[in-house]
C-alpha cells in the first residue's frame, strides 16, 4: 500500500507540472478522454474539462416529502442563496410537501457504470444541486456517471430528514439502474462540508434511516468525505459549526439578542446584515463568505446531544464500512478538523480502508487549484486501488 501511495504521490507531481506547462494553451472539447502515455485518462487533469456526459437530465422528481416546520431554522437569519445553483422548480405535490430532485449526468458505455451521488454543502442551511457539471471531470474521464441529489434543507425539515432524502435518492437510483445504464452494485457518496456528512451517512447509516418506500438500497462501494462533520454532538459546540448545527438537529431556539445589538441590526439600519439571499459565488462548502451575525444558542441539552449522536458518522464504524477517503484542511474554522482525525482513527480501528488528505494551512474548502487537483488524483487513485473502477 505504501508503495502504491508513493506511485500516485509521484504521479500528481508529475501531472501537476504537466498541467502548468498546457496552461497557456485552451483545451479543445472532444467526446472522450484520451490517456497520456503517462497515465490514464482520469489522472490528467487536462481531460477532466474536455470530457463531457453522453445524456444529461435535470429536474427528475425521486420523491414528494413532507415539509416539517423546524422553529430553530425560522427563528434563525435567513443564510441566503448561492450562486451556481440549479434554479429552484415549483413542487408539484400536495400541500405541505415538498418535491425532492435529482440530475443524472449519464457517461456512454457499452457496460454499465459506477455511479457517483453528488451531496451539496451548506450546513444543511442551505444551497442546492450545482447548476452544471463542472466539476464532476475526473469522474466522467474514468467512465462513471453522476447523480447530484437535492434534500432538504434545515427550514424544510429537521434532522435526520436530509439522510433521509439522500438514501431515498440512492434507491431511485437502484430502482432506475437499467434505463440510465447504472451498476448498482457500484455506488460512490461523494459531498463536500453537510455533504460530505451525508456521503458519509449513506454509506454508514443503518437501515433504520431508510424511509417507507426506499429500503431497496444499491451498494455504496467507497465514501468521498470533503471536510465533512464525522461527529455532529461536537459540532454543537465548536464556535464555526454551532448554529447552524442547532439549526438542523431542531430542537431549540436561538437565545434572543441583546436589545441594543438587535437594534443596530434590524432592517434599513445603515450598517445591517442583509438576511437575503446573498450573491457571493458559491463555496464548495455551500456556506456564505460573509456570514450573517449568528444567533446565541444555550448548552445543548441532553436530548440534543442524542440526537445529534443518532446522526454522527462516528456512531456506526464497524468493519466491514465502504472504504472512504477524506479531505481537510488543518486550519478549518467551520468544522473542528480535529473530527477527520477521529473519523480515521476509528476507520483505523475498524479495519476498514481509508485514506486521509490533510491541506497544510487549508480552511474549509476553497484549497488553492493545485491542492485541489491533488486531492482529486488522490481520490480517484484511491478509487482505483479499491477496485470501483
Amino acid at each position: 500500500m505504501r508503495k502504491q501511495h508513493a506511485a500516485a504521490l509521484m504521479a500528481v507531481t508529475l501531472i501537476l507540472a504537466g498541467t502548468l506547462a498546457r496552461a497557456q494553451a485552451p483545451a479543445t472539447p472532444a467526446p472522450a478522454a484520451t490517456a497520456p502515455a503517462s497515465g490514464p485518462a482520469w489522472a490528467d487533469p487536462a481531460n477532466w474539462k474536455s470530457v463531457k456526459p453522453a445524456a444529461v437530465e435535470t429536474n427528475i422528481v425521486y420523491a414528494t416529502v413532507p415539509h416539517i416546520k423546524n422553529p430553530s431554522a425560522e427563528a434563525s437569519p435567513n443564510p441566503g442563496t448561492p450562486n451556481g445553483i440549479q434554479p429552484a422548480v415549483p413542487s408539484t405535490g400536495p400541500a405541505g410537501t415538498l418535491d425532492m430532485h435529482l440530475d443524472v449526468y449519464q457517461v456512454a458505455s457499452s457496460k454499465s457504470t459506477p455511479v457517483v451521488v453528488q451531496i451539496h454543502g451548506g450546513g444543511w442551511i442551505r444551497g442546492d444541486r450545482p447548476s452544471g457539471s463542472g466539476s464532476f471531470g475526473a469522474f466522467f474521464a474514468a467512465g462513471m456517471s453522476v447523480v447530484a441529489v437535492q434534500y432538504r434543507n434545515a427550514i424544510d425539515a429537521p434532522a435526520p430528514a436530509a439522510i433521509e432524502d439522500v438514501r431515498c435518492a440512492m434507491s431511485w437510483i437502484k430502482k432506475n439502474a437499467k434505463k440510465y445504464n447504472f451498476d448498482p452494485e457500484r455506488i460512490i457518496a461523494w459531498g463536500g462540508s453537510a455533504g460530505g456528512h451525508l456521503a458519509l451517512m449513506a454509506g454508514y447509516a443503518p437501515a433504520s434511516f431508510n424511509p417507507p418506500g426506499c429500503t431497496d438500497q444499491p451498494k455504496v462501494v467507497a465514501v468521498i468525505d470533503m471536510y465533512g462533520a464525522s461527529d455532529v454532538a461536537e459540532s454543537l459546540t465548536y464556535p464555526g459549526s454551532m448554529g447552524f448545527t442547532h439549526q438542523w438537529i431542531g430542537l431549540d431556539l436561538p437565545i434572543p439578542p441583546d436589545p441594543a445589538p438587535a437594534v443596530a441590526s434590524s432592517p434599513g439600519t445603515p450598517g445591517a446584515a442583509a438576511a437575503t439571499a446573498s450573491t457571493e459565488p458559491a463555496n464548495p462548502d455551500g456556506m456564505p463568505r460573509q456570514r450573517l451575525q449568528a444567533p446565541r444558542w444555550a448548552d445543548p441539552t441532553e436530548a440534543m446531544l442524542a440526537r445529534a449522536r443518532e446522526v454522527s458518522p462516528l456512531t456506526y464504524i464497524h468493519s466491514g464500512l465502504p472504504p472512504t477517503f477524506i479531505i481537510n484542511g488543518d486550519q478549518d474554522h467551520t468544522y473542528n478538523p480535529i473530527q477527520s482525525y477521529k473519523l480515521k482513527a476509528a476507520l483505523d480501528a475498524a479495519h476498514v480502508p481509508n485514506q486521509e488528505d490533510i491541506v497544510v494551512g487549508g480552511g474549509h474548502g476553497n484549497f488553492p487549484p493545485a491542492e485541489n487537483e491533488k486531492g482529486t488524483i488522490l481520490w480517484m487513485q484511491f478509487l482505483h486501488d479499491n477496485g470501483v473502477f
